[in-house]
């Protein structure tokens, strides 16, 4: 795959799954750019991909086409020649370098249970917040390519409501996709566990009934019990991974300027 300055910037914002199975399988094509699932995974430590959900993953895919969409046409217009882009491009390739060095750290660094449930004991304090119940809308549909097709015109600024309307395969899609409260205590509290993960308002994916649901929660209000370690896990994940790179990234930083002569002349 030919190396753009947009391309570069894709891969150095990725630095900072059941939707992918087979290692070297093409998962994105743009007419001769082809990204494929190990290419995808380089860009994380084994960690860091572990916490990633499948709507995460189709995010950065998405973006990847972006860029190549918007690298090809810089490339028609000459911007890959100009001096301007030229240095930008090799400040990025340092920062892709920098970036891989720190995730090659880590990915000899595992996370056990035990460490995750260690860390929420030790600070079960910040984690002492009430549950939220959560007013959802929804939208169903039976297969993968309307699934993309929805999600396409809801980011192109159609209405959550008029999406349900027209696409949804579901009675309540008449009505603009409005279920109700989810709670964590609900019989099936999927509903609940897939918007608990995204922010307000923002559209996830939940494969389940033969199909697949795009969820958005509209309004939050205070639940009545507490976040345990079960629902505390991923952001556990999160926060380790975290406060690990920066360690990792200091200690690094610690240890070369040691050995180097650094000299500013500004």
């Amino acid at each position: 795959m030919k190396i753009t300055l947009f391309s570069i910037i894709f891969i150095v914002f990725l630095s900072g799954c059941s939707l992918f199975e087979k290692k070297g399988e093409v998962i994105a094509q743009v007419d001769n750019e082809k990204l494929t699932l190990e290419e995808l995974k380089s860009n994380f430590s084994d960690m860091e991909w572990e916490t990633l959900s499948s709507e995460k993953k189709r995010e950065y895919v998405q973006q990847w086409i972006n860029m190549i969409l918007l690298a090809k046409e810089a490339e028609k217009l000459g911007l890959d020649n100009d001096k301007q882009v030229t240095n930008k491009i090799s400040y990025a390739k340092q920062k892709v370098l920098g970036n891989s060095l720190i995730s090659r750290q880590l990915a000899a660094q595992q996370l056990s249970e035990e460490d995750l449930f260690n860390y929420y004991r030790i600070h079960q304090g910040d984690f002492a917040k009430p549950l939220k119940n959560y007013k959802v809308q929804r939208i169903y549909v039976t297969d993968s390519s309307m699934l993309n097709k929805v999600k396409s015109d809801i980011q192109n600024g159609m209405r959550f409501e008029d999406a349900a309307r027209l696409y949804s395969q579901e009675e309540i899609g008449k009505t603009g996709g409005f279920m109700g409260v989810v709670t964590p205590e609900d019989a099936d509290s999927t509903y609940w566990a897939a918007v608990n993960k995204v922010k307000l308002y923002e559209v996830t994916t939940l494969i389940k009934d033969n199909g697949f649901f795009l969820l958005r929660a509209y309004l939050e209000e205070e639940g009545s019990g507490k976040y345990g370690f079960d629902n505390l896990k991923d952001e556990i994940r999160r926060r380790i991974l975290n406060e690990r790179r920066r360690q990792v990234y200091d200690n690094l930083l610690r240890e070369l300027k040691s050995k180097a002569n650094i000299y500013i002349m500004i």
